[in-house]
């Protein structure tokens, strides 16, 4: 659990009484009737009294729910590059982001499935603005990273952040994974914050080399073939160019969370890279630890980017970008009639797009891992 002391997950005893207090509340119960299966909300209803630990919790509420989820809404799942990685070692697994709750839940789910321990997910504080979304996180092995406060205040949570990610890799307590940057990529450019690995190297006790060595960074490439929110997410973008004060509200946030649950993704797909290792033996030539952190950042990109598991979306996205058909030798004429359509369908439902500006961004979305792909390879 989160205290003055830092960030941490709820222990078995914590995630007992938290399951009781979230299943008092009659606006969660409600939620579960709309939202899920019959058959499902009974069995939850049932097994909630058994949950003892936060492994119980994962085991018959989470993976339960999360293989619905991939029943309704995704075509295929799976991943690749597990098999160089060891089921007893702990990683510090670093991805893009694309969905608030399922790029988290589907590592997850995909680890599980063969046979790693589940990891621990960094979620920021903002989707902790109520007490069952709150609940929810923290059952499912979830920490904070804070985002709001004085910048000192931020800095010393910096540093117990970073201290804590050490110690549960470091000390064989658990994987951790975290986004490669604050809020999803968007428009789909993948790009690792430099702040995000200098906030990893606070805890260093050793040179970065050594130290990243020991943390064994995984990068993680997640691609989805479909962005059920997509359109919320070109619409926030035309949103705050229409009046640059535009905030999304917490309700908005919980709107992206369930369209990301329900919506289509058609195909889902994790690649795992190796750990870093004789790849940091370049930090001796660096000796600037700035310089040395802008360099893991751009090498979690690039494993990022030419791992990406790309679809004809990607290539007709690109193609209708620039009014072209150079890369019509990855999709048939049938694919690029039928996506071509399914834009049009989008485009006419955005506001505030005089310009044809959030058309652009809406292809843009889809056309970056490509061009990404590209630019790495």
């Amino acid at each position: 659990m989160q205290d003055e002391k830092g960030p941490a997950i709820y222990s078995d005893e914590e995630a007992k009484s938290a399951i009781q207090e979230l299943f008092s509340y009659s606006s969660l119960l409600q939620g579960m009737k709309a939202f899920l299966p019959p058959a499902f909300h009974d069995q939850i209803l049932k097994v909630k009294d058994q949950i003892n630990s936060v492994g119980d919790f994962q085991e018959k509420i989470a993976y339960p729910l999360f293989k619905v989820i991939e029943k309704e809404s995704i075509s295929q799942l799976s991943a690749s590059g597990l098999e160089h990685l060891d089921p007893s070692q702990q990683y510090l697994f670093i991805s893009n982001h694309r969905d608030i709750i399922l790029d988290s839940a589907f590592l997850n789910v995909v680890l599980f499935e063969r046979g790693f321990r589940t990891s621990q997910i960094a979620i920021g504080d903002n989707l902790m603005r109520h007490r069952i979304s709150e609940l929810i996180f923290h059952i499912n092995k979830s920490f904070v990273v804070k985002r709001s406060g004085s910048p000192m205040e931020l800095y010393r949570y910096s540093v117990l952040l970073s201290d804590y990610i050490w110690r549960q890799i470091t000390q064989k307590i658990d994987s951790v994974w975290i986004a490669q940057r604050e809020g999803r990529a968007k428009d789909g450019d993948d790009r690792t914050q430099v702040g995000l690995v200098k906030m990893l190297s606070l805890s260093a006790k050793t040179d970065l080399k050594t130290y990243f060595k020991e943390m064994k960074v995984v990068p993680v490439a997640i691609s989805y073939e479909f962005d059920p929110c997509d359109l919320l997410k070109t619409q926030e973008f035309l949103n705050k160019r229409a009046n640059p004060d535009f905030k999304k509200t917490f309700e908005e946030d919980v709107q992206h969370m369930l369209l990301g649950l329900k919506g289509y993704k058609g195909s889902v797909h994790f690649h795992f890279s190796d750990p870093f290792d004789a790849e940091l033996d370049t930090f001796d030539d660096i000796p600037s630890s700035k310089k040395q952190l802008e360099l893991l950042a751009e090498m979690i990109d690039e494993r990022i980017h030419l791992h990406y598991k790309l679809r004809p979306i990607n290539y007709v996205a690109q193609d209708l970008l620039t009014k072209t058909d150079t890369l019509r030798n990855y999709y048939t004429e049938e694919d690029r009639a039928r996506l071509s359509a399914f834009f049009e369908e989008r485009f006419k439902l955005l506001t505030h797009d005089e310009e044809g500006l959030g058309r652009e961004y809406l292809l843009k979305m889809y056309a970056n891992p490509l061009v990404n792909q590209l630019a790495a390879g």
